[in-house]
């Protein structure tokens, strides 16, 4: 059974088992559905699976730039927050600070980042974006403006509006429930 591969449908509550040797090789399967009808009602799982198709997508949709979501999110971060240091872009994308500080080496050694002694607190590295970051970054959101678009493309303009905002209101709220 580990060898075989979930794949949810797209509006039943139903999980379809598939055998990856079978499909392969072209073979039709009559898989045994899953009944996820009880999950289906769970935030978490949704949101899960979409992150996770959402991901998916996102990797072949910037494989020409070689940005993972991680990246992404550190370049637009740092480019709308100038000084950002590296403990709180750390925090704020939910990152364990050794995993960042590999990152931010990586994209230092190849030219998008620089990062400084903070003049407000010696201690704290800020960061900011190259000119070549600044292109890359630029490059990146003309990319994730269309790739948002095609996520968003089941939704009309007002429920897209809306989803971001009811996204937006939940992650607030279980912030200020965590502290």
């Amino acid at each position: 059974m580990q060898s075989e591969r979930l794949e949810m449908g797209r509006s039943t509550d139903v999980l379809a088992r598939k055998d990856p040797g079978r499909e392969a090789s072209g073979e039709q399967t009559a898989g045994q559905d899953l009944n996820l009808s009880a999950l289906r009602q769970t935030p978490g799982f949704m949101i899960r699976i979409l992150q996770i198709q959402i991901f998916e997508r996102f990797f072949e949709y910037f494989e020409a730039l070689g940005l993972s979501p991680a990246d992404y999110a550190i370049l637009v971060t740092v480019r709308d927050n100038p000084t950002v240091t590296q403990s709180e872009l750390a925090g704020v994308l939910k990152m364990q600070l050794p995993n960042l500080v590999k990152i931010l080496s990586k994209m230092e050694d190849e030219g998008t980042i620089k990062r400084r002694r903070s003049v407000r607190d010696k201690r704290a590295v800020e960061l900011s974006l190259t000119p070549s970051g600044r292109k890359r970054t630029e490059d990146a959101v003309r990319l994730g403006n269309g790739f948002n678009a095609q996520t968003l493309a089941a939704l009309n303009k007002h429920e897209q509006a809306a989803f971001l905002q009811m996204l937006m209101n939940l992650v607030e709220a279980h912030k200020s429930a965590s502290r």
